[in-house]
């Protein structure tokens, strides 16, 4: 594990403070938890009554729904709470417990980081706006592959590679927004010259989170094209993503006319993050690592086209997870801003609003620049460990 010269800030909720966090959660979950979104009613209830109707193993013989099986098997298992609360509870709750997990493995991560009162901080991540929004009100599930993600994390702290990539197979095979965390990873891959033959832990976690839907008699060729369908959905360079490209068609830029710009824009930004950090990432502390791989959502999801506004949700926790470990205070204004345009980026989902969207940009855009502007100091001598140390 890497050694810090600096330990991480102790911070300590007082039971007070933490308890008035946790009321304001749980009245914000009784608030939204009873309004359904188009979604939830068009979408998620058909996929589950889909799967009561035909049973929870016959279900997978064909294909349903637009979301890789994971999803569907939550809700196959979610079967038995039909009659007993609505079907749009049902969906929610399967939200809810996709944060539960991402809380869970943040305490594992905060625990790893060597963090005081891990749990009770842990916690508090169901109180995060857009985590609440995301489950209680839209009835989504992205942190479901948020869960894994930190747990290849905390992984990555312990150099344990080979689990490290089985996490990320695992978040790939929930959502293919997992990928957005890719150039840290390939960072680390590289940088610590991991062998080749741990990378198939990756294909092989995702190829096995098919198999059940497989065996079901799912096609294999519909099962291995779920994502490039999910792709082609919606051909908008932006979908109230809080990023330069969404101010851009508030400006009047036509996607055909920009989408090559955004392709060639990230794909740079993305080379540049590999070769400024390849060479330097294996000297990283902790919190250096957590801030490189809070960098790189930021950078993806920021650049390249077709994102949407819940695309953001892994660096909402991540950057709750860098203010919690880092020495310097001020990094709590990085959380601040990727949850104001984050937040910002549902609200123009939700009321129909897209200008919320570019203006959520603006802190989104300033949430990067203070993640990377750490990492990308020149080192003062040629020991890079004790250059940054931060």
């Amino acid at each position: 594990m890497f050694q810090s010269d600096i330990r991480p800030p102790q911070t300590r909720l007082r039971p007070a403070i933490f308890a008035g966090i946790m009321i304001v959660a749980v009245w914000w979950h009784a608030m939204l938890l009873p309004i359904f979104t188009t979604d939830v009613i068009n979408d998620y209830i058909p996929w589950f009554n889909h799967i009561v109707d035909t049973g929870p193993i016959a279900a997978f013989a064909h294909p349903f729904g637009a979301y890789n099986p994971p999803y569907l098997y939550l809700l196959a298992l979610a079967t038995p709470l039909k009659g007993v609360i609505a079907d749009g509870f049902i969906i929610k709750v399967v939200g809810v417990l996709g944060n539960v997990a991402a809380a869970a493995a943040m305490w594992h991560l905060l625990v790893r980081l060597k963090v005081d009162d891990a749990k009770r901080l842990a916690i508090c991540l169901l109180a995060l706006p857009t985590l609440i929004l995301n489950a209680a009100l839209l009835g989504q599930s992205d942190a479901m592959y948020a869960a894994p993600l930190l747990m290849a994390m905390a992984a990555a702290i312990d150099r344990k590679h080979p689990a490290m990539l089985g996490w990320c197979g695992l978040a790939i095979g929930i959502k293919l927004q997992a990928v957005l965390i890719g150039p840290f990873i390939l960072v680390l891959l590289i940088a610590r010259r991991v062998p080749l033959h741990h990378w198939l832990w990756t294909p092989a976690i995702y190829a096995l989170t098919l198999v059940p839907a497989w065996l079901a008699g799912w096609p294999v060729y519909d099962l291995l094209t779920i994502y490039a369908g999910q792709a082609d959905t919606f051909h908008d360079i932006a979908l109230n993503a809080p990023n330069i490209w969404m101010v851009a068609m508030l400006l009047g830029a036509q996607s055909y006319d920009i989408t090559g710009l955004a392709m060639v824009a990230a794909v740079g930004a993305v080379a540049a993050y590999l070769a400024r950090f390849i060479a330097t990432a294996r000297h990283f502390t902790p919190v250096m690592l957590v801030r490189l791989a809070l960098l790189a959502p930021l950078i993806t999801a920021g650049l390249l086209p077709r994102m949407h506004e819940r695309y953001f949700l892994l660096a909402d926790v991540l950057a709750l997870v860098l203010a919690i470990i880092s020495p310097n205070r001020s990094d709590w204004r990085i959380a601040a801003y990727v949850q104001l345009g984050s937040i910002l980026g549902l609200f123009a989902y939700c009321v129909g609003w897209p200008w919320m969207a570019g203006v959520g940009a603006i802190p989104m855009l300033l949430a990067t620049w203070l993640t990377a502007a750490p990492l990308l100091q020149p080192a003062a001598n040629d020991n890079p460990l004790l250059a940054r140390t931060i």
